[in-house]
């Protein structure tokens, strides 16, 4: 019973862990990509793949999905299948943090102050 417990707290903190890792690469790809990629690019992007929040659920699920994929195939090849909890959701973690720089911080309305 007591192994048992045991076990059930190591996965748990096995998840915390990397949970707190993916909430990491999101903000950092977050950051990353908002210093990359200009205001204007960021808009367009978002205007053409994420305007439509049926398009947005739609491309998100097939984006994570070939993610999830690609990298199930490769762990597979190389034998480190064991891995797939904890990669593939990192990998996903920076397609979230590319969306989410994407989204513009300023409403429709919005103008920037003359000087």
């Amino acid at each position: 019973m007591v192994n048992r417990l045991n076990e059930r707290m190591k996965k748990m903190r096995n998840f915390l862990i990397t949970a707190a890792a993916d909430i990491v690469l999101i903000l950092v790809s977050y950051f990353v990509f908002r210093a990359i990629i200009s205001g204007p690019t960021r808009h367009r992007l978002y205007e053409k793949f994420l305007s439509s929040f049926a398009k947005f659920v739609i491309l998100i699920f097939l984006a994570s999905l070939i993610i999830t994929g690609i990298t199930a195939l490769a762990l597979y090849r190389t034998r480190y299948i064991q891995y797939i909890n904890i990669v593939a959701p990192a990998l996903v973690s920076i397609l979230v943090g590319f969306v989410v720089s994407t989204v513009p911080t300023r409403g429709y309305g919005d103008k920037e102050k003359e000087k």
